[in-house]
């Protein structure tokens, strides 16, 4: 498997949070981008079967737990919930996968209380019989707690990035 990261990379993108009080300010918040990239010894139709399985996603961002997973008639996953921890803090949330087109394309829009961002796989074929799986990870923070934390979360979830992205590829090559 041989691994290599482009991220992270800071968008450019700000969200503004207007706070109240004596002085009112507003406190703005750039949401951060983790890309990863990693060979596959096997087909971008192999992997895609493994990314429509809810356990895929498990360590991804901090997940500790997927369960209520739903499929479309198509078989493609459709969305979970899921229980995370990043910066020693918990957090329950979904997961809709929003843009689907197999085997190479798959949006999926991650919403928590605090948190919300999409992860984009794209799968492409390579020589020979092998895969380029790239995966991105967008988040920003929600809410006035949210940015607060953003900067721990942040920290937690890409220092861990490249690492749970080869977890995904060995279990890929393993199905």
């Amino acid at each position: 498997m041989r691994r290599y990261s482009v991220g992270p990379i800071m968008a450019g993108q700000y969200q503004t949070l207007a706070l109240s009080g004596p002085r009112p300010y507003a406190l703005s918040v750039a949401p951060d981008r983790f890309t990863y990239a990693v060979h596959l010894d096997t087909t971008p139709e192999r992997a895609w079967a493994t990314l429509q399985e809810p356990e895929t996603w498990g360590g991804i961002a901090g997940v500790q737990r997927v369960y209520d997973a739903t499929y479309h008639p198509d078989g493609t996953l459709s969305g979970y919930r899921f229980l995370a921890e990043a910066g020693m803090k918990p957090y329950e949330g979904t997961a809709t996968t929003i843009e689907a087109d197999a085997p190479s394309l798959m949006v999926v829009s991650v919403d928590t209380a605090e948190v919300e961002g999409t992860i984009t796989t794209e799968l492409r074929s390579s020589n020979p019989h092998g895969t380029e799986m790239t995966v991105s990870l967008r988040i920003r923070a929600r809410g006035i707690l949210g940015a607060m934390f953003f900067p721990v979360v942040s920290r937690a979830i890409g220092s861990g990035f490249s690492r749970q992205i080869d977890e995904i590829a060995r279990r890929i090559e393993k199905a």
